[in-house]
C-alpha cells in the first residue's frame, strides 16, 4: 500500500507515520512544510521510514496523488484562539488546501481519502453524545473551516466517486504536543512554579484520547475499508479544572496554582462540552489502549524529562 500522509510534521500526523512505518507492505509518503524547523524533530528517528516531499497544500502540488493508494489529511492550523484573532489562515489552510488535495485525488482516484476532523464541528454537546449524523453547529473560525473541509470531502464523495473516510477525535494529547496546547502549557507552567491558566470558571468539559489511540484507530478503519463518517474516541471525560489538578498532582505542586482567564473576549461563544457517540467505532472491534487516569502521569513525566520541546 502506498500511503500519501500529510501534515505529517504535526502532532497526530508524525505520531501517525511512526505507528504505521513498522509495516513492510506499506510504502510511506510524508507531505508537510517546513516552516518550523522544531516540528521535523517529531520524525527526527524516522526518516529512513519515510519518503520526504516538502511543500504547501495551497500552492502547486501538482502530481501529488500519482500511483497513492490511500490519502491521510492531518494538514490543517489548528488553534482556536488564532482563528479568532484572524481566520484568513484557516481559511486558506483547511479549506483551500483541502480543495487542492481533493482535485488531485479527482484526478489520480486513490481507493481511500482519509479526512481527520474534529469534534468541534458540532458545536456545544450540553447533554448525551453526538452520533455521525449530527448537524454541525461550529461556533468558531477553526471549526468553521474544517466543518467546510468536510463538508468538501462529502461532496467530491458524491460527485466524483471519491471513497472517502471523516473521522472526528476528542483531544488527543502525548509527546510533542506543541507547547501552546492546553495540555504541554499546564505542565510548562507547572514546572515553572507559575498558575495554571483556565479560562471561564474551569467547568467546560472536554474528553480526551492518547494520541496512540488516536493513530491506531485510524489505521485500524483503514485496514477494515471503513467509509463514511466515525467518530474516534475513548469516552474519557474531565472538566478542564479537573485536567489542571490531575496534572499538579502528577508533579507534586499545590492545588492552588490556578488563575482563572476571563474567556469572553479570547474566545467568545466558548463551547460548554464536546462529547462524541464512538459506537460505530467500537462495533469495528476497536477498543483504546490507554486508561487516561494511567496516561496523564506518564506523559507528564516525558515533558518533565523534555523540558527542552516546552521552550
Amino acid at each position: 500500500m502506498k500511503i500519501l500522509v500529510t501534515g505529517c510534521y504535526g502532532f497526530i500526523g508524525s505520531h501517525f507515520v511512526k505507528h504505521i512505518s513498522g509495516n513492510s507492505d506499506v510504502d510511506i509518503i510524508g507531505f508537510a512544510r517546513l516552516s518550523d524547523s522544531k516540528n521535523i524533530l517529531r520524525l527526527l528517528d524516522y526518516q529512513k521510514s519515510v519518503r520526504m516531499i516538502h511543500g504547501d497544500l495551497t500552492g502547486d502540488i501538482s502530481g501529488l496523488l500519482e500511483g497513492v493508494d490511500v490519502v491521510v489529511n492531518f494538514a490543517a492550523k489548528t488553534f482556536v484562539d488564532h482563528s479568532i484573532k484572524d481566520p484568513s489562515p484557516f481559511i486558506c489552510s483547511n479549506i483551500l488546501g483541502t480543495r487542492n488535495l481533493l482535485e488531485q485525488a479527482r484526478l489520480y482516484k486513490p481507493n481511500l481519502f482519509v479526512q481527520i476532523s474534529t469534534d468541534e464541528v458540532y458545536g456545544s454537546c450540553h447533554e448525551g453524545y453526538f452520533k455521525e449524523d449530527a448537524a454541525l453547529d461550529p461556533k468558531n473560525p477553526y471549526s468553521a473551516t474544517k466543518a467546510s473541509a468536510d463538508m468538501l470531502v462529502i461532496s467530491y464523495g458524491n460527485t466524483y466517486k471519491i471513497p472517502y473516510l471523516i473521522t472526528r477525535t476528542e483531544n488527543n494529547y502525548g509527546s510533542y504536543q506543541h507547547p501552546q496546547k492546553v495540555f504541554p502549557n499546564f505542565v510548562r507552567m507547572a514546572l515553572a512554579d507559575k498558575p495554571l491558566p483556565i479560562y471561564g470558571d474551569g467547568k467546560h468539559r472536554r474528553m480526551w484520547l492518547r494520541v496512540e489511540d488516536h493513530c491506531s484507530a485510524i489505521w485500524h478503519l483503514i485496514k477494515k475499508d471503513i467509509q463514511g463518517i466515525c467518530h474516534i474516541g475513548a469516552k474519557q471525560e474531565l472538566e478542564n479544572i479537573e485536567l489542571a489538578e490531575m496534572i499538579l498532582g502528577a508533579l507534586k505542586k499545590p492545588m492552588d496554582m490556578i488563575e482563572y482567564i476571563d474567556d469572553s473576549i479570547i474566545r467568545p461563544g466558548h463551547d460548554r462540552r464536546y462529547a462524541l457517540d464512538t459506537s460505530r467505532l467500537e462495533s469495528t472491534g476497536w477498543k483504546p489502549r490507554y486508561s487516561l487516569l494511567d496516561s496523564i502521569s506518564e506523559t507528564v513525566e516525558w515533558y518533565k524529562s523534555n523540558q527542552w520541546w516546552l521552550c
